[in-house]
């Protein structure tokens, strides 16, 4: 039992370690996980890395097709619309739930993510194109604590899988874009505010824009690189 729980422990950490890999842009769509060769960079056996891969498949930051074996997945644009479409749907559910539900200890736990958030540099001067990997990982850290409070594991496990799912378009998106139409910073004040003040349609509404923002910011600065790097289409999504 002790060398199966092992392997399990070295599965998860490969699993986090490609995750991380995929999330910091060093490994790009498309790109082929071999098992040989990724079993020989972190040290593990191929079947411990097969195990990680398929952890990765749930989170739809890998794809596995026959003759080919796993990768990850290519940019579509139909495809991040779907998933901001459903990841809206499910987090403004936990956050409405989460704002009914959610104690002072949650309401402190939002604030220090946020202060986190706040006070950490979205760019550094060692690499101002591309973003600072602390801010997103204090982003992902802030989004996530706004749900917590919803107290349903397998709603926020949803959230999480479809937050993980959309993040390889931002990662993957190139240089760091800013628009002076928008104010990141002011969007998390103000969702920060309507949460505290337990204003739930207020938060909904809030996170739905920023979402949007993200998704319409995506798609105008597209990789044109990838499959689909056709003109912009002019639909818009209702969400």
């Amino acid at each position: 039992m002790s060398k199966r729980g092992d392997a399990k422990s070295l599965a998860l950490d490969v699993y986090q370690r490609i995750r991380q890999g995929i999330f910091d842009g060093h490994i790009t769509p498309g790109t082929r996980l071999q098992p040989s060769v990724l079993g020989k960079e972190y040290s593990a056996s191929t079947t411990v890395v097969r195990e990680a891969l398929i952890l990765l498949s749930g989170d739809r930051l890998a794809v596995s097709q026959i003759g080919i074996g796993f990768s990850v997945p290519e940019l579509d644009r139909k495809e991040l619309r779907d998933l901001t479409l459903l990841r809206c749907h499910n987090e403004t559910l936990a956050l409405r739930l989460a704002i009914e539900r959610g104690g002072v200890d949650w309401e402190t736990e939002v604030l220090s993510a946020h202060h986190r958030l706040s006070r950490t540099r979205r760019r550094t001067p060692e690499d101002e194109l591309h973003g600072n990997p602390d801010w997103f990982h204090a982003h992902r850290a802030f989004h996530a604590k706004l749900i917590e409070g919803c107290d349903i594991p397998a709603l926020t496990d949803i959230c999480d899988k479809l937050a993980a799912a959309t993040e390889i378009y931002r990662v993957s998106s190139g240089p760091v874009t800013t628009s002076s139409a928008r104010d990141v910073e002011k969007e998390h004040a103000d969702l920060l505010e309507a949460v505290l003040d337990r204003d739930a349609p207020r938060a909904e509404a809030l996170l739905r824009q920023h979402y949007q923002a993200t998704v319409d910011n995506l798609l105008a600065h597209w990789p044109s690189d990838t499959e689909a790097s056709l003109t912009p289409s002019t639909e818009t999504t209702d969400l």
